[in-house]
């Protein structure tokens, strides 16, 4: 059988470590676009509010995955909370809010 627990923990990690990396990666972008060097056809002003946003991602996935590893009770609250938030987050987020929130923390499966 099994363990969707232990499967959605990992999937969280790695999107937690995609979300880290994309967030410095969009940093740099955002410094070297402003010397005028790289065209994005992104407007300037979008790569700093997405790093951000990529870096509240990271931190949130972080708390969540130490509440599921410490209090499982909070764990759920925050895991079903972050599941919301990852759906817009697409695509990586939208499969594993999805998967979250069909398949971890069921007792019955």
């Amino acid at each position: 059988m099994k363990n969707h627990n232990r499967t959605y923990s990992a999937a969280l990690a790695v999107l937690g470590v995609f979300a880290s990396l994309s967030s410095g990666l969009l940093l740099f972008l955002a410094g070297v676009s402003t010397a005028g060097v790289v065209d994005t056809h992104l407007p300037d002003w979008s790569l700093p509010w997405v790093a951000i946003i990529n870096f509240a991602y990271a931190i949130a996935i972080i708390v969540t995955l130490c509440a599921r590893r410490l209090k499982p009770e909070a764990g759920r609250v925050l895991t079903r909370a972050l599941n919301w938030a990852l759906l817009p987050a697409v695509p990586g987020g939208t499969v594993v809010g999805l998967y979250g929130l069909f398949r971890a923390d069921k007792e019955n499966q």
